[in-house]
């Protein structure tokens, strides 16, 4: 089974409500700076999942590799330097935005395992049937 990049969309939302809501019951980190950094991460996701389905688009004409590029260090010089200013200008808790940012990369590991185990499962009947 593919792994499907919505599912990991889906599960990063799921899992930065739980993040946030467990970072203002406990009190250890300040929710807004986990949702920032979690919102954060899932623009970026998103954005780079746009620009590489229109990188490797079949069959369109005219497409333009240099475009994509520009597109790709825009995005990359846009995002450093919010990210900049906001931690110089905002008061961010920077542990929490660490942990809102790392709440995709857990996704993305939940669901590539999750996957993996589904096509193990669905290759043991054609082990088993040698």
């Amino acid at each position: 089974m593919p792994i499907r990049l919505e599912q990991i969309e889906r599960l990063h939302l799921a899992l930065l409500a739980a993040a946030v809501c467990g970072a203002h019951l406990t009190g250890w980190f300040g929710p807004g700076s986990v949702l920032f950094g979690g919102a954060v991460m899932g623009a970026n996701f998103w954005l780079l999942k746009q620009m590489v389905r229109r990188l490797v688009m079949v069959g369109e004409k005219g497409r333009r590799l240099w475009v994509v590029l520009a597109l790709m260090i825009g995005k990359f010089l846009l995002f450093m330097g919010l990210l900049g200013l906001l931690f110089w200008r905002v008061p961010l808790d920077p542990m929490g935005f660490a942990v809102g940012a790392t709440v995709l990369l857990v996704a993305c590991v939940v669901v590539a395992l999750r996957s993996q185990s589904e096509a193990s499962k669905q290759s043991e009947p054609l082990r088993a049937a040698r």
